[in-house]
């Protein structure tokens, strides 16, 4: 969104990444925040202006300057967003939708179509739909897809466009290549190669909820492991505390031949800081034992680590 867009309002999903923050700081406008996927929070957050809707029902014309921004899979949790519900608030409100599909796309949905394709909505409900060339594709950049006339505004309006330089020839290719591979049965082995390892990883590490808190949803290939409030002991009362614990776990695995680390977050400039976790990114070119082999030594590190705080 370029500096001189005059924007009305962003109501904004407070689990967001920190880009989505950045982004939404830029115009300048008024930014409300809703609790992590909490539905009862939109209903509130989407009358920034309300008086400013009055006046757009009386001149019976759309209000097109305010903006629900969610992501579609959060990078910060693994979860989805309840894209269902947040089409219905677009609706009622006279919003416009902004999903970022920077950790989904091609990645969710029995087809990977995204978060769209779960929830059964087309993507031309939703106004703009943004992602990177960079994860699945292995390219650089990223995409604006929409309706024409927000195209067309993107391409003659927008600074981080008009005064960027294109992404290098050998990347774009790579990126379209990728795509058409992904529309082939190779790429739905892929897919499915993905769905499987991130189940069988969350089998693994779901077999111990005393241990391990998981807020991604199933079929996730990001994977968040917290430690449970419940087993938060005495000597674990802070942020740094936590976070030295999953060091340790980290640090550990190592010696069964797992990498691993923890998620790390610009702390002093995120206005809402998850807790600490370990992030896990399933990959597809893992065979599904390896996949359960690192789990399994994961989870045995997050029982002993606690065992030993006991």
């Amino acid at each position: 969104m370029g500096r001189r867009c005059s924007v009305r309002g962003f109501a904004v999903d407070d689990g967001c990444n920190f880009a989505v923050l950045k982004g939404t700081q830029i115009p300048r406008s008024t930014v409300k925040w809703f609790k992590h996927n909490d539905m009862a929070e939109p209903e509130t957050c989407a009358r920034i202006d309300q008086q400013g809707v009055s006046r757009c029902k009386n001149k019976k014309r759309p209000m097109t300057r305010r903006f629900i921004v969610t992501e579609g899979l959060f990078q910060n949790y693994g979860d989805m967003a309840p894209l269902d519900k947040i089409i219905e608030l677009k609706h009622t409100y006279k919003y416009r939708v902004i999903l970022d599909e920077f950790n989904s796309f091609r990645l969710l949905g029995k087809t990977g179509r995204e978060v769209t394709e779960p929830y059964n909505i087309s993507p031309r409900d939703v106004d703009m739909i943004v992602g990177s060339l960079a994860n699945t594709l292995s390219g650089a950049g990223g995409f604006c897809a929409g309706a024409k006339e927000v195209v067309d505004h993107q391409r003659l309006s927008d600074q981080a466009f008009v005064f960027s330089a294109s992404i290098p020839a050998m990347l774009a290719v790579c990126a379209s290549e990728a795509i058409r591979i992904l529309e082939t049965s190779q790429g739905e082995a892929l897919l499915r190669a993905l769905q499987d390892n991130a189940a069988a990883f969350r089998t693994v590490v779901a077999s111990v909820p005393q241990a391990i808190e998981l807020s991604s949803i199933p079929g996730s290939p990001i994977l968040h492991l917290r430690i449970p409030p419940q087993a938060l002991v005495t000597a674990i009362s802070t942020r740094d505390d936590e976070k030295l614990l999953l060091q340790e776990i980290v640090d550990e695995v190592v010696k069964d031949g797992v990498l691993i680390t923890r998620a790390k977050y610009v702390e002093t400039q995120e206005l809402h800081l998850p807790r600490p976790s370990i992030r896990i990114s399933i990959s597809a070119s893992h065979t599904k034992r390896d996949t359960e082999k690192a789990a399994q030594a994961i989870k045995t590190a997050f029982v002993n680590a606690l065992n030993k705080r006991k």
